[in-house]
């Protein structure tokens, strides 16, 4: 569906259209739609990306809220082969000149690629659909062109203090959001990402990070931890005895226009980090100190890529968080070179293990003194 046929659908569905462009280092996206609830869910949730307003862009994404498409337009997908578009959603999908034709019954939406034209057009029944769509369209368009570009997925935190990025890493369950967030709290730093990152090597070998812009989620054991985040625990969990609260599932979700309360001081929430000190933690809450180890670089480089920079977990398999259905993936060969230079990078950094207990002050305090003096405490 050409961009002709999108203004078409606007002009046969009169009122008012919102629309703005996402830019990330040198990706774009442009959003334009006719629900305002679709449109503020999608400012709102790609905090990390700058906004320039109507303007050129790499794809243009029109999302339309028109009643969906009509049965007549539908029935040929009632034999196509299907894809995994996110948890629990399937998509029928079937090829067309330039593109591919999605039809997802669920949320009775029709997605239309034309990469001729670089457009993305979307057909829902219910504003409901509109904004499921809204952030996730953007967002894989621009993380396509960062891959497209060099950059690798890694399952991280990261902060930054000082202009100083540190890179929070590991598999689930190690510390990362504990870490983070003591240290957004006591050391007053500026907050950039809880869980992944799109990180490659620019000009001279310079490490970059960029956001992939999505809510917290923490930990009722984390939040209970924290006396300026503990209301956040819902109030049915609030009586899970605390030696269970570490273990406890859900984990509970902070959106980004609350981020704000994550941070201290002058803290500010950052959509891109230069990476400056990688951080393993381990914690253990039965411990009662904290211990500092150096990570020797072939270590380093070897854990980040058997672990392909933690997106891969040996318990678990690849992370489930990698799901380009709507733009292909690198070819895994460039893939891979990408790996080996953003790895090689990253083990150029200084790189430590913390091994800390239940006490966010203890681990923040570790963390600052790596930042400005180097280890006090070797385990």
């Amino acid at each position: 569906m050409t961009t002709r046929a999108a203004d078409q659908l606007f002009a046969r569905n009169p009122g008012e259209v919102w629309d703005t462009t996402f830019r990330q280092g040198e990706a774009g996206a442009c959003l334009r739609t006719n629900s305002q609830a679709a449109f503020t869910h999608a400012t709102d949730t790609l905090y990390a990306y700058e906004q320039t307003g109507p303007s050129f862009a790499r794809w243009q994404i029109d999302l339309l809220v028109d009643g969906g498409p009509a049965y007549e337009e539908v029935e040929g997908f009632a034999d196509a082969p299907t894809v995994e578009i996110g948890p629990r959603l399937m998509a029928a999908v079937l090829a067309r000149p330039g593109g591919h034709a999605y039809w997802v019954e669920a949320l009775h939406s029709l997605i239309v690629t034309d990469t001729q034209q670089s457009t993305v057009t979307v057909r829902c029944a219910k504003e409901e659909a509109a904004r499921h769509w809204a952030a996730r369209l953007p967002r894989q368009a621009i993380t396509a062109q960062l891959l497209e570009n060099g950059a690798i997925y890694a399952h991280t935190a990261a902060f930054s203090r000082g202009g100083r990025g540190v890179v929070i890493a590991g598999h689930r369950g190690h510390g990362k959001t504990t870490t983070l967030l003591s240290c957004l709290h006591r050391l007053g730093a500026d907050y950039v990402t809880n869980d992944r990152l799109l990180l490659r090597t620019e000009d001279e070998g310079r490490l970059a990070g960029y956001v992939w812009p999505a809510r917290l989620r923490a930990g009722i054991g984390t939040l209970s931890a924290l006396p300026h985040l503990a209301d956040l625990v819902p109030a049915e969990q609030r009586a899970v005895p605390a030696e269970q609260r570490w273990s406890s599932r859900p984990k509970v979700p902070i959106e980004p226009w609350d981020f704000a309360r994550l941070l201290s001081g002058d803290g500010r929430v950052l959509g891109s980090v230069s990476p400056a000190l990688l951080v393993f933690p381990q914690l253990n809450r039965e411990r009662t100190t904290v211990s500092v180890e150096q990570v020797e670089r072939a270590e380093a480089r070897a854990e980040l890529l058997r672990t392909r920079l933690f997106m891969t977990d040996p318990g678990r398999g690849p992370s489930s968080h990698i799901n380009h259905w709507l733009w292909p993936a690198p070819d895994p060969a460039a893939t891979d070179r990408n790996l080996g230079r953003v790895v090689d990078s990253l083990a150029e950094l200084p790189c430590y293990r913390i091994h800390a207990g239940g006490d966010p002050a203890a681990l923040a305090d570790a963390v600052a003194d790596l930042l400005d003096t180097g280890p006090e405490v070797h385990g």
